[in-house]
């Protein structure tokens, strides 16, 4: 278990598919196990990649739950609680690092899903990781915890502090964030030219994060005092989840309804305008018929 808020692990072991570029070491899968895990309780993982939470899982006997986009799960449009039939106590969260690491139609498949993370560009991201923290928060149970590791990138001499964007928009009271050492980065044999001075990125975090018992939408307006996003987005990313959530069409009045809440903190007197508005981008919601609508999955 975490001795500390630093860990490294030189040698990443015999977990999962060492050919699968951006597997972690499942070392600190194994300690965030043996640190957060209630007894007993379920440990699941979203994003299961090359495997690696899947050995863990096993070498440790645990009772475990794991999908991934390859497998058919899209953690943007299926609600995650109810593909488990119940709600996990830990969950452990590896993403793409926006766009360092294609995977769909590289790692795995022959062509660019438009749900993966990382084909998207930087603000379809930014959306679809609230989208997707909401969904984790949820499929877990009060009192439980998720993490979510995340690393920070260069793009076009920009750096891209993508760990800080987790923490400021992630549902859930943040108890624990444990900085890990990189080792063997495939940019450490890299030269940039006119960048002999660059500081090298050799760290990601591992952010840990509590669930109490109010649903990831409900958290809304708190997520925006912390986050640094466009009132659209936002509110695009609530709909989104409250249509994946329910898991069916629903009424626009029934829409309104479900976030009224949320609507009520953004002090709008015109925010079912706003609603109404936001269903019209056709890329996330499908008509089906005047005032009913559901999430666009194809």
């Amino acid at each position: 278990m975490f001795g500390n808020s630093v860990c490294s692990y030189p040698v990443r072991g015999e977990f999962g598919n060492n050919q699968y570029r951006g597997n972690c070491t499942g070392y600190i899968i194994r300690d965030f196990v043996e640190s957060y895990l209630k007894s007993g309780g379920l440990f699941a993982d979203p994003s299961i990649g090359g495997g690696t939470s899947v050995d863990v899982a096993r070498e440790m006997g645990l009772d475990f739950f794991g999908t991934d986009l390859h497998s058919g799960f899209n953690l943007l449009t299926d609600d995650f609680k109810t593909v488990m039939q119940r709600e996990a106590n830990l969950i452990w969260w590896h993403p793409p690092y926006w766009s360092m690491i294609q995977y769909s139609g590289n790692q795995w498949g022959t062509e660019a899903n438009p749900w993966d993370l990382s084909t998207m560009d930087l603000a379809d991201f930014c959306e679809a990781m609230i989208v997707a923290m909401m969904n984790i928060h949820d499929a877990t149970e009060a009192n439980g915890h998720y993490g979510i590791l995340m690393g920070n990138m260069r793009k076009n001499g920009q750096y891209f502090n993508l760990s800080s964007m987790v923490e400021r928009i992630a549902p859930g009271r943040l108890v624990d964030e444990i900085i890990k050492i990189q080792h063997n980065c495939t940019s450490d044999s890299k030269r940039y030219a006119g960048n002999g001075k660059l500081v090298r990125i050799a760290h990601e975090k591992l952010l840990v994060f509590r669930k109490d018992k109010t649903q990831a939408i409900y958290l809304l307006h708190k997520l925006m005092q912390r986050a640094n996003n466009s009132v659209a987005m936002t509110w695009r990313a609530s709909i989104r989840r409250i249509l994946q959530a329910s898991g069916k069409q629903m009424k626009l009045a029934e829409i309104y309804q479900a976030v009224k809440s949320y609507a009520d903190t953004r002090q709008n007197n015109h925010w079912r305008a706003k609603v109404r508005q936001v269903l019209q981008d056709e890329r996330f919601f499908h008509r089906v018929a005047p005032g009913l609508y559901e999430l666009q999955t194809a």
